[in-house]
């Protein structure tokens, strides 16, 4: 959520998608308003269109406290992969895996920038992804990812994209997907 006005800087926002809990954050809140752009407040079940098919918010079920364990979390299918989106998502996995008992995930966007707080190992289990998307800065203060939630990513041969490290990464095609990184 902090940097949401840096990129509004950079990039044209249609809207902005939020959990019900993020809006009782006040500085969040003050946020949206200098962005001036519509906010759309989401909840479990709720699907966004993209392409030929949706995103689905699996996470948070109600309204939390803005943190990182109130992220939103997307799942979707898209050309035949499925994609989870975890935000900053961090012990709130465990909960999702235990309401989602069969989740088959091909594509990750790790939690929390990869924090050691991140990517639990029954998680990682439970999901079984093969390809891992970690966004961070580079040389970030927090020195995030953390070089144990790198060690499970490894040891369960989960391949890893950085944004620290390669720069924005994307996702193109039509009928197969193909993995671009983009370092400006």
């Amino acid at each position: 959520m902090g940097d949401v006005l840096e990129v509004a800087k950079q990039v044209q926002i249609g809207r902005i998608v939020v959990s019900p809990g993020s809006l009782t954050v006040p500085d969040f809140v003050a946020t949206l308003k200098k962005i001036n752009v519509p906010v759309h407040v989401v909840k479990v079940g709720d699907r966004l269109p993209i392409f030929d098919s949706y995103l689905e918010v699996l996470y948070p079920d109600g309204t939390g406290d803005g943190g990182n364990n109130d992220s939103i979390v997307l799942y979707g299918r898209l050309l035949e992969t499925n994609f989870l989106f975890t935000g900053d998502l961090e012990q709130g996995e465990l909960d999702l895996i235990e309401t989602y008992p069969n989740l088959p995930v091909d594509v990750l966007k790790a939690g929390h920038h990869g924090s050691k707080g991140s990517s639990y190992p029954e998680f990682l289990d439970h999901i079984e992804a093969k390809i891992a998307l970690i966004s961070a800065g580079e040389n970030n203060r927090y020195k995030h990812p953390h070089q144990e939630t790198l060690d499970r990513f490894d040891s369960r041969d989960i391949q890893v994209y950085r944004t620290d490290q390669q720069g924005a990464i994307r996702f193109r095609g039509w009928k197969e997907w193909r993995i671009e990184t983009v370092r400006r």
